[in-house]
Order: C-alpha cells, then structure tokens, then sequence
C-alpha cells in the first residue's frame, strides 16, 4: 500500500471532501488522490525548486493565513510530507487538527526509518526519512494511543479518533535510534490495514 492508496481509501470509506496536502515536491501523491477538492502547500525551495504546489509557502505561512479569515477553513484529510524536522512536524501536525473537521483524518508519511542515517537531522544521506518517527510517538503518548503507524511506503501514520492504539511504555527524556529499534512496535503502535479497517469499522 502506497500512501496514495491510504489516503484514497480514507476519502472513499468516510466520503471525504477536502483534501490537504503539506509538501507536494514532485506531485507523485497529489496527484494520485481522487478528491472533490484539494490544494497543496510547499515552499518549493533549493532542491524542490521544480514544485507546482497551490500556495506557495511554508505551511507555517499557510496555517497562520488561514487562521485569520473569517471564516475557518478546514478540511477532511491532510496529509503531512512537509519538512521532515520533528520540531516543524509537530507544529505541522499541531495546526493540522485546528483545521480538522470532525471525524477527519492525518496521514503523516516517513514514520518508520529502518536505517539509522535515514533518520539524522540535518540531512546527510539521499535516501532520508528525517525524525518524523518521534512526532508521531510523542504524539501517540501524549493522546491515548489515537494513532498507529503502518510498516509500507517508509511508514505511513495514521491520526483518526477512531484508532485504538494504546502506547504501552513510558518515553525517555530524549528519543534516540538506539531506543527506537528496541522499542519500535509499542512505540510506533506498528499494526497492519486489515486492523485499522477493523478500528474503524
């Protein structure tokens, strides 16, 4: 499963109108997610200077422009590929739920770095992964285990109400590589489609 796949399957199951996405670099997924109505936001800087996203800025930008119209905009799925800082993926992921209509969903891609260079901040490897995978543990620890990651495509992060994904381990002062491969599957709440589509059902 791609992260296209999961994203359309999402908008299929709860008929899903509006369509965020948070770093569309070269479009492989925007444009693969069937949707009434989408926009995508990417600064589209240095190596991503070839982007075409809808509004180009950083989601920073985004979020605060549209956080002072009049009328609050909001959207049914978002999808979180920005930069893949863990400090800019939680403020990401943070005014993602302020714009999240009820019974929305995030889908945050990169979450399950298999190599330990993949994961370095800043980038030293082409392949990279970033530290994607502390946000959506803190995020996990911090709200009841309401999301999972499954193992395809990098690690595909899932934050819907309707998970029950507890996380059973207490997290340490700092989120290291060496914590994360002897703690990966609590930590991540690693589970398969078939169990979410189980949750959700």
């Amino acid at each position: 499963m791609m992260r296209w796949d999961l994203i359309n399957f999402f908008t299929k199951k709860f008929n899903y109108k509006k369509y965020l996405e948070i770093g569309i670099a070269t479009g492989e997924c925007y444009y693969q997610v069937d949707i009434n109505e989408k926009i995508s936001v990417d600064p589209a800087l240095d190596n991503y200077a070839h982007s075409i996203p809808t509004y180009k800025m950083t989601s920073d930008k985004f979020f605060e422009t549209i956080s002072n119209l009049v009328t609050k905009e909001k959207y049914d799925i978002i999808f979180i590929d920005g930069l893949h800082h863990s400090e800019q993926v939680d403020k990401d992921i943070s005014n993602s739920l302020e714009h999240l209509n009820d019974n929305g969903t995030i889908i945050l891609h990169d979450c399950n770095p298999l190599v330990e260079e993949h994961q370095i901040v800043p980038r030293q490897s082409r392949a990279w992964n970033g530290d994607v995978w502390k946000s959506i543990v803190k995020y996990r620890s911090l709200n009841n285990g309401n999301a999972c990651v499954i193992p395809t495509d990098e690690g595909l992060g899932i934050i819907n109400k309707n998970i029950q994904c507890p996380i059973q381990i207490d997290l340490p002062k700092e989120l290291t590589w060496q914590w994360l491969t002897e703690n990966r599957e609590t930590a991540l709440g690693l589970t398969s489609i078939e169990n979410v589509k189980k949750m959700l059902s």
